[in-house]
């Protein structure tokens, strides 16, 4: 039996009994892939368990979902029948959903009375490819993942194996960690709103954050080397401008980059249009956020303050303010006004960063206790919310690996809000939630 972890204790407080935030992806020493469905609000996370038959792979926990009329993995059976009522299939290639995903809509017209999303049509099996690597040779899989939260799943990946070996690591490169991070962060917001025009018709407020976004990314390539940051955290990777006069000039470009983001959200929240398009769209109401276990800027919108980088602050995260924004309405604007907040909040924190930069090495950081013998857990927030790893290390290489991403976590969120809706609000709560294929087919 493995020790158990305390874990995500947000929601005791709430009065609201606890559901599953998602399924922790497993991967055994044989190479297969499994699912452990105890990591809960306000419990313990337990796993993986030593026997791996009988669990069933991410993609096909999705697919008998969705077969058995339910809206979310491993819940009660839920069919919505009566006349005219049919199934839509809508996917695996669709316009609006830039992935091979699938989904299973119960309608009998417009309105959506249900919705079951289908994933495994391209997965990749990285999560089993890396047991048996290197840490190094596992994180150039794991960093490709979900490209755009390159920065995240690498630093969460890296926390948990230093955790699991008991290997301290320099302060400096926690703080290059953190700066890749809130590049990266800033980046996806700013897609999340650029999509949304996109679906709003709003064809010159898209094109100028789309513009924005790959200055963003251009940026990104002349900081770390790459414009996806791969390689970024890892010895031996392209080199990385992070020394003083670097630091001076990424301060300099960071400047005008926040003001026009500014000047654009101005625009787009004068627009009655975009802003009536995405008001009262997929509303999540707080006491459904916490029992199907919402995270990231999907919490956030519905009045719940938690963020990783305040609940359990690493290096440097300790030592910098973070205005971290909360709405009330659980709806997509209020999605969107998160993100945008979050971006500001962002830029504040790279400035404090940059401005506190010590002149010269300043030590180690002991790693977070380990959870087990030679197992590791760790946990960053993501650009979509809470990512963590557990990860097993036997003699410098990979021996188990688990994954909870946010895509997984606020998958059934997405499907729950939309109920009662329309498919026309459909590519607005979508892109609103963040949700990304790539981090469900591990």
């Amino acid at each position: 039996m493995t020790t158990p972890v305390r874990a995500l204790p947000r929601g005791a407080e709430e009065g609201v009994d606890a559901a599953p935030l998602g399924a922790l992806a497993y991967a055994s020493e044989d190479g297969s892939l499994a699912v452990y469905n105890d990591y809960e609000v306000g419990r313990s996370v337990i796993g993986p368990p030593p026997d791996f038959a009988g669990l069933r792979t991410v993609a096909e926990t999705w697919r008998r979902s969705s077969k058995a009329g339910v809206s979310r993995p491993g819940g009660p059976v839920d069919p919505i029948d009566g006349y005219g009522v049919f199934t839509f299939p809508y996917g695996p290639i669709s316009m609006g959903v830039p992935e091979s995903g699938k989904f299973e809509v119960r309608t009998y017209g417009e309105r959506i009375l249900g919705l079951s999303p289908v994933a495994g049509f391209k997965s990749r099996r990285i999560l089993s490819s890396v047991v048996g690597s290197t840490i190094p040779d596992a994180a150039l899989r794991i960093e490709r993942l979900a490209g755009n939260f390159s920065a995240a799943h690498t630093a969460a990946f890296l926390a948990a194996a230093e955790s699991a070996e008991g290997r301290p690591v320099a302060r400096e490169e926690l703080r290059i960690r953190a700066l890749g991070q809130e590049l990266q962060r800033i980046y996806n917001h700013v897609h999340v709103l650029a999509r949304i025009a996109e679906a709003a018709a709003q064809n010159v407020g898209a094109a100028q954050s789309h513009a924005l976004a790959e200055d963003l990314l251009r940026l990104q390539g002349s900081v770390f080397g790459h414009r996806w940051l791969f390689g970024a955290f890892l010895p031996g990777g392209p080199r990385r401008a992070t020394d003083r006069e670097a630091r001076e000039k990424l301060a300099a470009r960071l400047v005008p980059l926040a003001r026009t983001f500014s000047d654009l959200w101005e625009l787009f929240l004068g627009s009655r249009t975009f802003v009536d398009r995405i008001q009262s769209t997929c509303v999540v109401p707080r006491t459904v956020a916490l029992q199907w276990g919402a995270v990231g800027p999907t919490l956030r919108a519905c009045g719940v303050d938690w963020d990783d980088r305040l609940r359990v602050p690493t290096v440097p995260y300790n030592d910098l303010f973070l205005d971290l924004p909360n709405e009330s309405d659980g709806d997509a604007l209020a999605r969107l006004l998160v993100r945008a907040h979050e971006v500001r909040a962002s830029f504040l924190l790279l400035e404090q960063l940059l401005d506190r930069w010590p002149s010269g090495t300043d030590g180690d950081e002991p790693p977070a206790a380990n959870v087990g013998p030679e197992r590791g857990l760790g946990r960053v927030e993501s650009p979509s919310g809470d990512l963590v790893y557990d990860v097993y290390v036997k003699d410098g290489r990979v021996a188990g690996i688990g994954m909870r991403s946010a895509s997984q976590a606020n998958f059934p969120v997405f499907a729950r809000g939309l109920r009662d809706g329309v498919f026309t609000d459909f590519h607005f709560a979508w892109e609103s939630f963040g949700i990304v294929f790539a981090e469900v087919d591990a």
